[in-house]
């Protein structure tokens, strides 16, 4: 299979390109810089510079592709929500899916079109719901990042050529090594500084980095898959077990 991964260069794009790799296919990567992921990426791989508003080369790129991973956006907590920032976490992630959307379209023509779609979303899509049991058919809920990803999901939904078998993500927490939410608190932890937020009672919706690849591998290799899927671990964890776990202490007991 040949799989173009918009965002290749990401803590989630860069183990996804490993494991594709060793399993056989054929990865080309969509970045932004080519010479620093000529340089960075821990796989073999076409490299193109992805730009979103060029849309002739986006659909030179994706030509005879089997698939689409779209994991482009900007890190939610990278930086504070500034109003210019706000809308940056939007565009940074419809505007990169409208694109996509619209070369698959394109390509359908010529023949040469990827069938899979496997697109990026978030568990923030719920909102704050407290204890409540949510799945895929729960309602979005309201704020800026369940507001960030209906608008994320309508980009990719929105205009789909029916001959693209789409899948969206609604991605969790994602733990892994060299980076994510670990590489923030560990260093945190370790010196420390940890501790619960408020009363500790903060449902955290969790995936570990192993699971979301092979979930994405099997949505791009399983025909059957196609829509929602919440890319959590079965069960979450509260603030307090997810803090004293990663300082491998036991949770206190309430």
């Amino acid at each position: 299979m040949k799989v173009a991964i918009v965002g290749a260069t990401g803590f989630v794009g860069r183990e996804l390109g490993i494991a594709l790799v060793r399993a056989g296919h054929e990865v080309t990567a969509l970045v932004r810089n080519v010479d620093r992921a000529k340089l960075d990426l821990p796989f073999p791989c076409k490299v193109h510079r992805f730009d979103p508003a060029d849309e002739p080369a986006l659909t030179e790129n994706l030509a005879g592709h089997d698939a689409v991973v779209n994991l482009a956006g900007e890190g939610i907590q990278d930086k504070p929500w500034s109003q210019d920032r706000i809308r940056a976490l939007y565009d940074s992630r419809t505007q990169p899916t409208s694109a996509i959307v619209r070369a698959l379209t394109k390509l359908k023509e010529s023949g040469k079109s990827p069938a899979v779609l496997v697109n990026a979303s978030a568990i923030g899509f719920y909102g704050d719901r407290g204890d409540e049991t949510i799945d895929e058919n729960s309602a979005p809920g309201a704020g800026l990042l369940p507001d960030i990803c209906k608008e994320w999901e309508l980009a990719a939904t929105k205009n789909l050529p029916d001959h693209v078998r789409l899948v969206i993500l609604r991605i969790g927490v994602v733990l892994g090594h060299g980076g994510g939410m670990l590489g923030k608190v560990l260093p945190i932890f370790r010196g420390g500084a940890a501790g619960n937020l408020g009363s500790g009672r903060q449902w955290l919706a969790w995936i570990h980095m192993d699971d979301l690849v092979q979930m994405i591998l099997w949505s791009l290799t399983n025909t059957k898959a196609s829509g929602i899927y919440n890319a959590t671990a079965p069960e979450p964890a509260t603030n307090a077990a997810f803090t004293h776990r990663s300082c491998h202490r036991p949770p206190p007991s309430r």
